[in-house]
């Protein structure tokens, strides 16, 4: 595209759960975006439970949030309602008391970038050709083992999958929240686990910067499997053109 914003999303199952644990959703927000990506955890198919409700919720909390808080505080919200919810559901309901889910919501609005982030699914940018990972993973690889960001790190260590942090396993969560300015042709990426944890940089930095968004999505996914083939991967992939003008409503399209 020559302008505004090309959207897509892919999720995939991995053969190590009987249905996918992963799950992707996307809305309108304030003449802008909101992409959102969980990674479910819990046995029994609980985790697709986890990350399938954490979506529903938050996306039902922010259509209903009051007007007048920030955007950052609507997505903190909203985090964090699903959190809870989850957390009263896994406590009341004896099949689904272990589950729980990441999940990682980024909002495009005007010039704006905003993130509510728990776990350890990741956004990226993709800059002026370079790629930088703009959240922390909240694994116990990440905090305790120094450059976990990488694949020589965490692949085979026995903590790998160990994650303190997520939603649905404590009454109140911490949630990470940043914010910055879109630049024309910037490239916002989320991945799952399944998908960083198979392909290093390096990789994700070539097929983002060889393909448009939806064939970025198929690439990665494809390759993840390839490498991986056990666990669920998912993308979402928002490419800025050229920024809106002030009260534009036309700028903003995307697609699945």
């Amino acid at each position: 595209m020559s302008g505004g914003l090309d959207f897509f999303e892919l999720t995939h199952g991995g053969a190590a759960h009987p249905v996918n644990e992963d799950a992707v959703a996307s809305w309108p927000c304030d003449d802008g975006l909101v992409f959102a990506v969980a990674d479910g955890i819990g046995a029994g198919g609980g985790g697709s439970v986890a990350s399938g409700l954490a979506l529903e919720i938050f996306g039902r909390e922010m259509a209903e949030a009051p007007a007048r808080l920030s955007l950052p505080n609507r997505i903190r919200r909203a985090v964090q309602v699903a959190n809870v919810e989850l957390y009263q559901k896994a406590v009341t309901i004896p099949e689904l008391k272990h589950m729980g889910t990441t999940l990682t919501a980024t909002a495009l609005v005007g010039t704006s970038l905003i993130t509510a982030h728990v776990g350890d699914c990741r956004l990226w940018l993709l800059r002026d050709k370079r790629l930088v990972q703009l959240t922390k993973d909240h694994t116990w690889v990440w905090a305790h083992l120094p450059g976990a960001g990488t694949l020589e790190q965490t692949r085979g260590h026995a903590r790998r999958y160990s994650l303190p942090r997520c939603l649905g396993h404590e009454l109140v969560v911490s949630v990470d929240v940043l914010s910055m300015e879109l630049r024309p042709w910037d490239v916002l990426v989320h991945t799952s686990d399944g998908v960083h944890a198979a392909l290093d940089e390096p990789d994700i930095h070539g097929l983002l910067e060889a393909h448009p968004p939806e064939a970025a999505c198929r690439a990665l996914v494809r390759r993840a499997r390839e490498e991986d083939s056990q666990d669920d991967v998912s993308v979402q992939i928002a490419w800025v053109g050229a920024l809106p003008e002030s009260g534009s409503r036309s700028w903003w399209r995307w697609g699945r």
